[in-house]
């Protein structure tokens, strides 16, 4: 039988649209998400509703002691995520599932992020994974998956930290990117004024002459 966790719902304070494009902005590569190597959409496809389906497939270092990487004789590992967001539900579904050693271990994680049941603007998470060795390695096949699932969950935690940091990082990025438009917008205002200023100072000068034109074609009585 395969070890299976699942965790409790997580509530991010941002609305889901939002949230999506903070995570979408962790790829192909972020600092704070190091053991992201390398990240690619190798398919997307926008349906006549709207909703999106894509599948983007990724390379991550393995966070594993080398008695792991030796056993299976790997350093890296690649997995394949397929989400679908539902934007008539508001709903996003995304499923990973490994590529590397997919003949020797299934690992699947599935998390699904809504919009919060009590507040629009606030969207939640819940997060599901399943490891499953598929052959046997000497008798050690349910310590090694509660091993990974061990790990799994342990990362948990700190991958929602990660998260709020990103949170937060996309939120100062958005701002300091409206903050650049504005001045550019009143400097553009600025510049606009400035031209009218000397038009009118340029003017000035014609309506004297006209003025004087005048006044000496006046007969002296």
């Amino acid at each position: 039988m395969p070890a299976t966790h699942s965790f409790e719902p997580y509530t991010y304070e941002v609305p889901l649209d939002f949230y999506w494009k903070v995570y979408n902005s962790r790829f192909p590569k972020h600092e704070l998400f190091p053991f992201i190597l390398d990240s690619e959409v190798t398919e997307l496809i926008v349906e006549e509703n709207g909703n999106e389906k894509s599948t983007r497939k990724t390379k991550l270092d393995i966070d594993a002691p080398g008695w792991f990487k030796t056993l299976f004789s790997i350093h890296y590992s690649i997995f394949i995520e397929e989400s679908y967001y539902d934007k008539e539900n508001q709903k996003i579904t995304i499923k990973t599932i490994n590529e590397t050693l997919s003949s020797k271990a299934k690992m699947i994680d599935i998390t699904v992020y809504q919009v919060h049941p009590t507040n629009p603007n606030w969207c939640t998470f819940t997060q599901t994974g399943t490891v499953e060795l598929l052959v046997s390695v000497l008798g050690f096949q349910k310590k090694i998956e509660k091993y990974v699932l061990d790990l799994y969950k342990s990362r948990y935690d700190e991958s929602r930290e990660l998260d709020k940091k990103m949170i937060e990082r996309y939120k100062q990025d958005v701002e300091a990117k409206n903050n650049s438009s504005n001045n550019n917008i009143q400097n553009n205002c600025s510049n606009s004024s400035e031209n009218n200023t000397n038009t009118d100072t340029a003017v000035q000068p014609i309506q004297n002459i006209t003025a004087t034109s005048e006044s000496s074609s006046t007969p002296v009585s």
